[in-house]
């Protein structure tokens, strides 16, 4: 039997940005010129070679989990974080063949710098200091988040495509910074959508319900698990219609939009995370459209 060739692409920004082919012996390894991707995105990740039985990744301490994408295809999703520093990071990849042979390699990508908007204004000195118990309460909420960030069932449970929560216009936009009272806050980790109180919320994909309560800046919250470490949420709602441990279809109502927690109007706040990542949620819609395995390169025996 000749030695298994593997074939590893990246679909990202540009499509299909490159090809890289690992063959011979169980010791070889080879690394592709980087691709780039910008801070926020996040791009589909396909392995295949003959008798390949499954596919390992990392990118840092994340594990990149993959599913099977086709006859001897496995694919993963990979995100960069929306602070995540300019420079080369690199994904290991180790496969296993059939016969149990092994292949190993790397990917590097080259996390290019996004220009988000910003603005500057002043508030009262007031509108940011919270008493003890605020803060408390605050340290509790992340903890919670943190934990459901954690909790993530291995299978992938969306199906291509991702679809808007709700459909209505974007009010402030992924990654806008603001420079309150000459300090910078926090970047805008989600998309906030102009809905009326009232307006029914969609779960964007098939998941698990992972967490659901009553936040001080997020209000009434719902997290949803769609596997592998990926997950969405759905913030400021004034009506939740979903329990923790249940599972949602895409399409399916989770909840009804409102102005809970430290909001200043109606809408509804829609974030994604992957593998810890702090992505663009429409990323989902625009990259996960479903690209078939005819798409890839051949594989030369």
């Amino acid at each position: 039997m000749p030695p298994a060739c593997i074939l590893a692409v990246v679909t990202a920004t540009l499509g299909l940005s490159f090809g890289v082919v690992f063959a011979g012996s169980t010791s070889q390894k080879l690394e592709a010129k980087p691709t780039q991707i910008l801070q926020g995105d996040i791009a589909e990740l396909r392995v295949s070679g003959t008798g390949l039985i499954s596919v390992e990744g990392r990118i840092g301490k994340e594990t990149i989990r993959f599913y099977p994408a086709g006859r001897e295809i496995y694919s993963a999703l990979i995100g960069v974080d929306l602070q995540a520093k300019p420079g080369l990071t690199k994904i290991l990849l180790r496969a296993t063949t059939r016969n149990g042979g092994h292949r190993e390699g790397q990917i590097t990508l080259n996390i290019k710098p996004k220009k988000f908007q910003e603005e500057s204004f002043s508030v009262p000195q007031e509108f940011d200091q919270f008493s003890p118990d605020v803060l408390e309460r605050i340290r509790l909420d992340q903890e919670r988040f943190a934990r459901a960030f954690t909790t993530s069932v291995s299978e992938r449970l969306w199906e291509a495509q991702f679809i808007r929560p709700a459909q209505a216009d974007i009010s402030s936009p992924f990654g806008y910074r603001r420079v309150i009272n000459g300090t910078p806050r926090a970047p805008h980790t989600g998309v906030d959508l102009r809905v009326p109180t009232g307006t029914e919320v969609l779960a964007s994909n098939r998941g698990r319900i992972v967490l659901v309560g009553d936040f001080f800046f997020s209000g009434n919250s719902v997290v949803i698990d769609h596997g592998g470490s990926l997950h969405t949420m759905y913030f400021h709602l004034s009506e939740i219609k979903v329990v923790e441990g249940a599972e949602v279809h895409k399409g399916e109502v989770i909840g009804l939009s409102g102005m809970t927690g430290r909001v200043s109007g109606p809408h509804l706040h829609w974030a994604a995370r992957l593998n810890g990542a702090r992505i663009d949620p429409f990323e989902l819609i625009k990259k996960l459209g479903g690209a078939s395995p005819g798409d890839l390169h051949p594989i030369v025996e």
